[in-house]
């Protein structure tokens, strides 16, 4: 008879042995990684919804910026602006930007992407309709002031919001993808204006006269009407979530994004748990203002460190020169093309025709200036030069590998510069209107020097550097909106010489720009490479973080 004690004690061996055997097999699988989890969710119908909401907030952006740009004539019978004020006027949406972007990025990195969006969309439909019933000029420029305030984190956000839906390997092609509604908004806008504007509407409303421009500007807010209908669809970014410490909701949305691909029971989903990643900021540990300013601080001061300086301020002075130059003629196009249009189709030197320009036009004391016939050629132009643009974005991207991306901007530069030296001596309008557009063009360098920025930051910074060069862009658009046009209208020989001069100076900068020095550290950031998609703009690198 077998001893008992002798019995007990192997069944109790024997239930370790097994007991652990069990254990073993249902111990939880390893964390993935949140890249080959959001990899995992596949690519489909979710995803496609989502390049549609983030391409109609990244088309609302530029048309309600534009917009602007084709009321200036129109709405000259009702506002009676000076040639001052329509400077400020075209750069007063750019200035709500440039004021906004910091505090915009800030909050999509601590409030989440989603929320900011949502917010910022509904407060600029809300200034962008009032300002379409203003009284006088200076409450139109507060309102389109507001509006671009509030806008700036529709591309601030919207650029994160859709590359942390993607893995690395559908990422790119779909924020590539998002940046080409840029140039649609660059056709949509004008082609909006040929509809509009050309009506007779002599409705008094409010004890004002309701005209076609202010009928477009109301139009105009569509597109971010559609988008904030979207964005309220969509759910916080797992990314964001999962930085922030909220794995458990993170791989939520995670199953919801795999069953809406797959057409499959979220329980499918193969990722049960995704390692947490740190490094997020939360507002809730930002207690009063001096936190916030410490916090935005502390991102911003390393980008300046003494190994950075040269590189950082380098790239910042090439930003703003391209986005003054490119911006600075493109807010004064329409203009431009209506005075050329005033010469009958009969050819002159385009200095001959800007100079004749009444630089007092618009002011209250000359009612000849203001017309309501609409001359809907100028439009016409423009949506043929957006068509430009896109085929000028589409030889960028599949020739920025063969020559590389200095090549390509010292190449395009040099490009810009014959052309500027033609404008003095090219009659033909065909001509001077394709120089300018090659010369406006320009802005597509903004996007090269921020993939070459991208490239340059360590990742740990990256996000913030690429912030901080497109806000510095931004502003040399609001500088260019200001002072160009003035200076082409008022001595334009002298003037395109000096943008000579400026694209030369460019162009030397350019050759002094970093080598790529992260063969050996991190990628970068879904969030950064996110960004230089927005900075591929020819006109906005509208264009953020």
């Amino acid at each position: 008879m077998d001893n008992p004690g002798y019995v007990i004690d192997c069944e109790r061996e024997f239930a370790t042995v097994e007991g652990g055997r069990e254990e073993n097999l249902s111990e939880k699988p390893r964390p993935h990684t949140f890249e080959e989890a959001i990899t995992l969710t596949g690519v489909g119908r979710f995803h496609y919804k989502l390049l549609l909401i983030c391409g109609l907030c990244f088309m609302g952006v530029m048309v309600e910026i534009m917009g602007v740009s084709l009321i200036m004539n129109q709405m000259k019978c009702d506002l009676q602006p000076t040639l001052d004020q329509q400077g400020i006027l075209a750069s007063a949406g750019f200035l709500g930007v440039v004021l906004s972007s910091h505090a915009m990025g800030f909050l999509a990195d601590t409030w989440g992407r989603a929320t900011t969006l949502r917010y910022a969309l509904c407060l600029s439909c809300v200034c962008s309709l009032i300002s379409a019933f203003s009284v006088n000029i200076w409450m139109l420029i507060v309102f389109r002031f507001l509006t671009g305030f509030f806008i700036s984190g529709g591309q601030a956000c919207v650029f994160s919001l859709c590359g942390e839906f993607h893995g690395s390997g559908s990422r790119i092609r779909h924020v590539t993808l998002l940046s080409g509604f840029l140039c649609t908004a660059m056709i949509f806008a004008p082609a909006m204006a040929i509809g509009i504007l050309p009506l007779r509407i002599e409705t008094i409303v409010l004890g004002m006269r309701f005209s076609s421009w202010r009928v477009l500007l109301l139009a105009n807010v569509s597109v971010s009407l559609l988008a904030l209908v979207g964005i309220t669809a969509l759910p916080e970014t797992p990314k964001y979530l999962l930085v922030q410490g909220r794995g458990d909701e993170s791989l939520e949305i995670l199953r919801f994004i795999f069953a809406k691909n797959s057409g499959r029971d979220p329980s499918e989903y193969p990722v049960k748990e995704v390692a947490l990643e740190s490094g997020g900021v939360s507002l809730s540990d930002v207690h009063g203002f001096l936190d916030a300013v410490r916090l935005v601080w502390h991102q911003t001061v390393p980008l300046f460190h003494r190994t950075r300086l040269w590189h950082t301020l380098n790239i910042c002075c090439i930003q703003f020169l391209i986005y003054f130059l490119a911006q600075g003629i493109f807010m004064w196009f329409p203009t431009i093309l209506d005075e050329l249009g005033t010469r009958n189709g009969n050819d002159t030197l385009l200095c001959n025709v800007l100079q004749g320009f009444n630089m007092n036009s618009g002011s209250g004391d000359e009612a000849s200036s203001c017309s309501v016939e609409v001359d809907t050629s100028t439009y016409q132009v423009m949506i043929i030069i957006g068509a430009c643009f896109v085929l000028i974005y589409l030889i960028f991207a599949f020739i920025i590998d063969l020559m590389g991306k200095k090549n390509l901007l010292m190449s395009w530069m040099i490009l810009t510069m014959i052309c500027l030296v033609a404008l003095h001596y090219v009659e033909q309008f065909a001509l001077v209107v394709i120089a300018l557009t090659v010369v406006m063009a320009i802005g597509n360098c903004g996007g090269l020097v921020s993939t070459i920025a991208m490239e340059f930051y360590p990742t740990h910074i990256n996000a913030m550097g690429m912030c901080f060069i497109m806000m510095v862009g931004r502003l040399g658009a609001v500088v260019g909106s200001n002072i160009l046009g003035r200076l082409l209208f008022a001595s334009c020989d002298p003037m395109f010489w000096a943008l000579l001069v400026l694209v030369v100076l460019l162009c030397t900068l350019g050759y002094f720009l970093p080598e790529k020095t992260r063969s050996q550290q991190e990628k970068p950031s879904a969030t950064a490479k996110a960004i230089v998609a927005a900075t591929t703009s020819p006109i906005f690198a509208i264009n953020s973080k």
